[in-house]
């Protein structure tokens, strides 16, 4: 996959850094909006996101607007960094600047929210039954909304309504009509056993959502912010988040590295399956953008510079094989006004510093 992925040096996600400690919550939420995260546990409010940013320039095109996916779940009130929302610690996906859009994390549901319960031999009462399964979920979550509402003010009721609006919204995604076509899939996935089968799981489910056509906006969370996720498996003893905070420890840097290169590897696995698929006169990877980042540059110093940035797919429009250094400081917001150029938009800026796109990116630009 080396010679279809673009890595970058240099890149800042200045807005991501707070005033005050909570480097996770605000870097998590400033990375797809590049805006600075008000920070409170009601109050919300960042930025559009950049996938939401792109489904609302084509809204209609597809049956699902976006799809929002992780392996991590979790309820977005309450504190989960130091007086920021855990909306900020859980969401990369923003409608708007106060509605965080909820992941999805189960494999099942997901796959009945992108083929919206499709199964050609069901009869109307397995239909009905799939879609009340489906909805019992989403009733899990407003009964714990439901028993907030009665220690809030009328303001934080308020401000609850934007949450609210993007369940809304994966209401809407559980009780869209079909309409596949041609696309048909094989039963639905079980939960998964463990950690990896959930990867591998979602992994899939984003490539069918992208076959089908049934959205072109797809965001995925492996882990929440400061995940403290262990990976036994790859005899690495202690969990990422206290990995990352190695203070120069040669074993936790070892471990570190070892997490490292499996995240890479699940992202290299998702390539190789777009890549694998064919579409037109190409594959699905010639076809998809793909991006890869993270809340912080650096885990240990929580910094919000030299992010660790890569890119992938669209090929015709930059190419790839390549290692493009930047002047320190530049603003990552800037590589996403060039993603949304490549993809048909009119915007000149993004965020609170990409003025205009990356120089040296776009070929014949």
């Amino acid at each position: 996959m080396k010679d279809r992925l673009i890595v970058f040096s240099g890149l800042a996600n200045t807005p991501g850094m707070p005033e005050l400690p909570g480097s996770h919550a605000s870097g998590t939420a400033a990375f797809l909006t590049a805006r600075k995260a008000r920070r409170s546990e009601v109050d919300l409010h960042v930025g559009v996101s950049l996938d939401q940013r792109y489904a609302a320039a084509i809204a209609g095109a597809t049956p699902l607007a976006s799809l929002q996916l992780g392996c991590e779940g979790g309820g977005s009130f309450g504190a989960c960094d130091i007086g920021f929302a855990c909306a900020y610690h859980r969401s990369i996906s923003w409608s708007s600047p106060t509605t965080p859009l909820p992941k999805l994390t189960s494999p099942r549901l997901a796959f009945d929210v992108i083929l919206a319960g499709d199964d050609p031999g069901a009869s109307a009462t397995a239909r009905a039954a799939r879609r009340a399964a489906r909805r019992s979920v989403l009733d899990v979550v407003l009964a714990d909304v439901h028993d907030l509402e009665g220690d809030l003010g009328a303001a934080d009721r308020v401000r609850l309504d934007a949450y609210l609006a993007g369940v809304r919204e994966l209401e809407r995604q559980v009780d869209a009509p079909a309409g596949l076509g041609a696309c048909t899939a094989a039963s639905p996935p079980d939960e998964p056993a463990d950690f990896l089968a959930h990867v591998d799981m979602m992994t899939e489910l984003m490539v069918l959502a992208l076959t089908c056509d049934r959205t072109r906006a797809i965001s995925f969370m492996l882990g929440n912010a400061a995940s403290n996720r262990a990976f036994p498996f790859l005899g690495v003893e202690g969990g990422h988040h206290d990995l990352s905070h190695h203070a120069g420890d040669a074993v936790k840097i070892a471990g570190l590295r070892k997490v490292d290169a499996w995240q890479a590897a699940q992202f290299a696995r998702l390539l190789q399956r777009l890549a694998d698929t064919p579409d037109g006169d190409g594959d699905l990877l010639r076809s998809t953008i793909v991006l890869l980042g993270s809340d912080v540059g650096d885990g240990n110093a929580h910094t919000h510079r030299d992010m660790p940035v890569l890119l992938a797919g669209g090929d015709d429009l930059w190419g790839g094989g390549r290692h493009l250094v930047y002047e320190t400081g530049t603003p990552l917001a800037r590589l996403y006004v060039s993603i949304l150029q490549a993809l048909g938009l009119p915007d000149d800026s993004f965020g609170e510093d990409g003025d205009g796109p990356l120089p040296g990116l776009r070929l014949g630009a």
